[in-house]
């Protein structure tokens, strides 16, 4: 089976990947994803065997230990997914979201995807306190514990290197070669799109020129560098200089349906090769 994202991430790419995917070389040394999410791109790549190596990180504490439980005991995590504590159930489903994480990988893993997977939209808040606070969602018959794709996911994770760590940190060791897919919450464009509540601290304004000047800095090294953002004057002039790209995406998830029009992004490309171009 072909491993696919196991949880529902607000902006995820599925329907960018042609472009993101084409923007870097065939073959990558070591392949940095550090805004991971669902993992769409990372899966991709993964799928066409475009890297050698692969590290990817996040700073959401819930979904790196998700990841981590997937990675390292997924039939303890299929067996605890399938309690009938994480049964499809409004009552349940508030019960479960008042309950503080647990120490234990397992326990907090199953939860998070539970409340991932029975949520309004898929989507990920949390307030300032960092508690999980998405409404309930209305489905016909979610599937909350898929241990076919679960187990197929833990296989594609063997050698994976997850990091729960800022995004620096995760890409510290880019050097020329390698490849970098950088998927910030986007730059804020008005009142009903922002989203910068995934996890407690946010991602302001002032992280948003920090990634910029790590994006500068990597492309001078020789490494292939793709991010997508919000299209706006202040993301063009973060950006200024590389190929800026316009793209229209969707909201598809998190928000009511008036607020999942289609809306424009970009996808800045920077580095030394594009698709065709071998790198060692």
């Amino acid at each position: 089976m072909v491993p696919r994202p196991f949880v529902k991430w607000a902006g995820g790419k599925t329907k960018m990947i042609p472009f993101i995917l084409s923007s870097f070389p065939d073959k990558v040394s070591t392949y940095y994803e550090p805004f991971v999410g669902g993992g769409s791109v990372f899966f991709e790549m993964l799928r066409q065997k475009r890297f050698k190596k692969a590290v990817i990180g996040d700073s959401n504490e819930d979904l790196m230990a998700a990841f981590q439980s997937v990675q390292s005991n997924v039939e303890g995590l299929i067996k605890e997914l399938s309690a009938k504590k994480y049964r499809y159930d409004e009552t349940v489903y508030y019960r479960v979201r008042e309950e503080e994480p647990s120490e234990d990988p397992v326990k907090r893993a199953a939860r998070f995807i539970y409340l991932n997977r029975t949520c309004f939209n898929g989507l990920y808040r949390v307030n300032r306190s960092g508690g999980f606070n998405a409404p309930f969602g209305k489905f016909t018959n979610p599937l909350i514990c898929d241990g076919e794709n679960l187990r197929a996911v833990s296989s594609a994770l063997k050698g994976v290197k997850l990091a729960l760590a800022d995004f620096a940190t995760v890409v510290e060791r880019a050097k020329k070669g390698d490849a970098v897919y950088f998927d910030p919450p986007y730059l804020p464009i008005s009142k009903t799109s922002s989203f910068t509540a995934y996890n407690a601290g946010g991602f302001g304004l002032g992280d948003h020129y920090r990634l910029a000047g790590y994006f500068k800095e990597l492309v001078s090294m020789g490494v292939s560098v793709v991010l997508s953002n919000s299209l706006s004057e202040k993301t063009r002039d973060m950006y200024s200089g590389f190929d800026i790209r316009e793209l229209t995406g969707a909201r598809n998830i998190g928000g009511p349906a008036e607020y999942r029009s289609p809306v424009k992004e970009m996808m800045v490309v920077g580095g030394p090769a594009k698709t065709g171009e071998k790198v060692a």
